[in-house]
């Protein structure tokens, strides 16, 4: 599932940051630009030419995806600038917030 492989990405770039690795910031900015985009991908479309499977697409898990996804893409967003600034702490903790978001189990 893309939202289960687009939270593998972030938790890879959070890795990569707390590693430290000062070599790898144009890749931690390409992962983290690709990342926001299989985000954006995700997030509610405004609209469908095929009608979706109503038993899948209605279930708890799957209609909480778009909501997650908006609250956790400002601090993707956040980290990115960080990244390419190379501010470590500031995208780590931007990260982490992200993370956070889409680990959330319920619309609080």
């Amino acid at each position: 599932m893309l939202y289960d492989s687009t939270k593998g990405l972030l938790q890879s770039i959070l890795r990569s940051l707390e590693a430290g690795d000062e070599a790898r910031w144009d890749d931690r900015t390409e992962s983290g630009n690709a990342c926001l985009y299989e985000m954006h991908q995700m997030s509610a479309p405004l609209y469908k030419a095929y009608r979706s499977d109503t038993t899948l697409a209605n279930s708890p898990m799957q209609s909480s995806f778009p909501a997650k996804l908006n609250r956790a893409m400002p601090y993707v967003r956040t980290m990115v600038i960080a990244i390419r600034h190379k501010d470590q702490p500031r995208a780590l903790e931007s990260g982490k917030a992200a993370l956070a978001e889409m680990n959330r189990t319920s619309a609080q």
